[in-house]
């Protein structure tokens, strides 16, 4: 999988069901270790909560999923919270869920229902954006042309990062997979092949949506 969706940053969202209250915590995770590191990181700053229920989906040579109720009913928790970072297509992602019991039972619709809904709202709070696979060129412009590629850039939305400037201009662009090489024989013919490309490194970049 080249690109992907995930959280924005990490970030929690507050909720009181019936008296309990309800904390969903998120985060960007690349491994099944940094998951797990996050969950009990949450797990020892709530420490007095009545569960702490989690999931993850995070892509590493293939894709895992976990979950952990936390004492809740079988079911009535960590699926639920799966199925919400399932249903917004997110990737390396970890949602632990935090319940302060408030003295009213929920039920099983209830439970599903509010770790649904709370995982679904910190989503919501904290916003996605889309990890791009992108392929990194460095440039090399003459001085003369600079102002006139860096509008090219601006009306392509290209960012120019690690700008230096001496004789010549420098600096790196991050171009999708999908159309690096066609935007990079644009440029040459827009600039009749005075701007010099050395093909770099393969990164992701993320991309509000």
């Amino acid at each position: 999988m080249q690109n992907y969706k995930t959280i924005a940053k990490t970030g929690s969202f507050e909720k009181d069901i019936k008296k309990s209250r309800f904390i969903a915590h998120i985060a960007q995770t690349f491994s099944e270790d940094e998951a797990n590191q996050f969950i009990q990181q949450i797990r020892d700053q709530e420490s007095s909560a009545t569960h702490n229920c989690t999931a993850f989906i995070v892509l590493e040579n293939v894709e895992i999923e976990r979950m952990s109720d936390d004492g809740e009913p079988s079911g009535t928790a960590g699926s639920p919270i799966l199925n919400v970072l399932q249903q917004n297509n997110l990737k390396n992602v970890t949602a632990v869920v935090t319940r302060y019991f408030g003295g009213i039972k929920l039920g099983a619709g209830g439970l599903i229902r509010a770790y649904s809904s709370t995982t679904a709202d910190a989503i919501k709070e904290i916003g996605l954006v889309e990890n791009r696979l992108q392929q990194g060129y460095g440039l090399t412009i003459p001085y003369h042309l600079y102002d006139k590629f860096e509008n090219y850039a601006k009306n392509e939305k290209i960012q120019l990062d690690n700008k230096a400037f001496s004789t010549d201009v420098t600096c790196e662009i991050f171009l999708d997979l999908d159309n690096h090489e066609e935007i990079i024989q644009d440029i040459t013919n827009q600039f009749q092949n005075q701007i010099k490309f050395e093909e770099t490194n393969q990164v992701y970049k993320q991309v509000a949506i």
